[in-house]
């Protein structure tokens, strides 16, 4: 099961994920997203990652794909609160690398700095 929270701070949307986000329920995640990003406009994402209890490719694939969907926007995407359990997931998703990460919520509002 994947519970998803929203909150639209200073012109940026918080996604707090908390479960499982893998093949069975990634697409809950995508939906949500694609209608923030396409039919809402909005341009600045955090996901925070603190309450996800496991994450396998088909999350991390959701992920990397809207991180595109939004670049392509010329808007932000920034990681919090991700688990050293999901490390390895993410060192397999290279593109990664190009996410902006920190530890909570206030090292992202500081890195989208709106």
């Amino acid at each position: 099961m994947l519970d998803i929270s929203l909150e639209f701070v200073r012109g940026m949307l918080f996604v707090r994920l908390e479960g499982v986000l893998n093949q069975n329920t990634y697409t809950k995640l995508s939906d949500c997203l694609d209608e923030m990003i396409h039919e809402k406009g909005l341009k600045y994402f955090v996901i925070n990652l603190e309450s996800l209890d496991s994450m396998d490719e088909n999350g991390l694939q959701t992920i990397i794909d809207r991180y595109f969907d939004i670049t392509l926007q010329d808007g932000k995407l920034v990681i919090c609160g991700y688990h050293h359990q999901f490390s390895k997931n993410i060192e397999l998703g290279h593109v990664f690398d190009k996410i902006e990460r920190t530890n909570n919520e206030l090292g992202a509002l500081r890195l989208i700095n709106l």
